[in-house]
């Protein structure tokens, strides 16, 4: 294999490949349908279950209302998880280019660690709720019980990914600039909220808190975050440039 010199290398302002511009690009919108993907498979999943000590009906006619939404809910996740990845490379890729010796390296490759954490952990989870009510009214209400019970688990893993990830790129784009300032305010409000959905293990999955409601601020910011940034990216992929140098707004 052969190594590439510096002298070989095309210069940092050289018109990218047509054809590699067009990939770029695209990559840099599987931000946008991230967020697309995750709200619909959200809002689709059977996320409303009764309480822990309802009663065997109520669990019946809840997997019975929700085993086809659940299930359409868990493949878009899943999907969404997917497309997170090839998301988080393209921040990664983006924030490393910027590195200016603040320790926006270590920050982007935390980026991806925990955006891979995170999307796996959330498909778990609703996939997880899927299963609960894949037999629909059939289904023992005892396992339904116990098994959507077991998704707060992958929820809670998912929490911490989202918060890592979240914290890391909020710093780096505070550090760097390469994304529009607010966008690391939300991507740090999101990392907070998501921190604090963390002491729903403290306090016991089994019963509502108001530690676990942080989830949901924290999944908008999520939202958000990877809205703007995609589509910055695109933005800039679209003028020609290699690299993303967005001055801070």
């Amino acid at each position: 294999m052969t190594s590439r010199t510096p002298e070989s290398l095309p210069p940092a302002d050289a018109p990218p490949h047509p054809q590699a511009s067009t990939v770029d690009r695209l990559v840099a919108l599987s931000g946008v349908a991230f967020a697309l993907l995750l709200v619909g498979g959200w809002f689709l999943s059977g996320g409303d279950a009764p309480d822990y000590a309802a009663t065997d009906s109520d669990w019946t006619k809840w997997a019975g209302n929700n085993r086809t939404g659940s299930g359409i809910g868990a493949f878009l996740v899943l999907v969404a998880a997917l497309t997170l990845l090839h998301f988080a490379g393209t921040i990664r890729s983006v924030l490393g280019r910027s590195d200016t010796g603040a320790g926006i390296g270590e920050l982007a490759r935390v980026t991806f660690a925990g955006a891979a954490i995170g999307g796996a952990s959330i498909a778990t989870a609703i996939v997880t709720v899927g299963a609960a009510t894949s037999e629909g009214s059939h289904a023992d209400p005892v396992v339904s019980r116990a098994v959507t019970a077991a998704s707060a688990g992958p929820y809670l893993v998912a929490a911490m990914g989202f918060a890592a990830m979240l914290s890391a790129a909020g710093l780096a784009t505070l550090r760097s600039g390469v994304f529009p300032r607010w966008t690391g305010i939300v991507a740090l409000t999101g990392a907070g909220a998501f921190l604090i959905t963390l002491l729903t293990a403290v306090v016991g999955t089994s019963r509502d808190s108001a530690f676990g409601y942080a989830f949901l601020p924290g999944i908008l910011a999520l939202v958000i975050w990877s809205t703007a940034t995609s589509l910055t990216r695109y933005r800039a992929l679209g003028t020609g440039l290699r690299g993303l140098h967005v001055k801070p707004a």
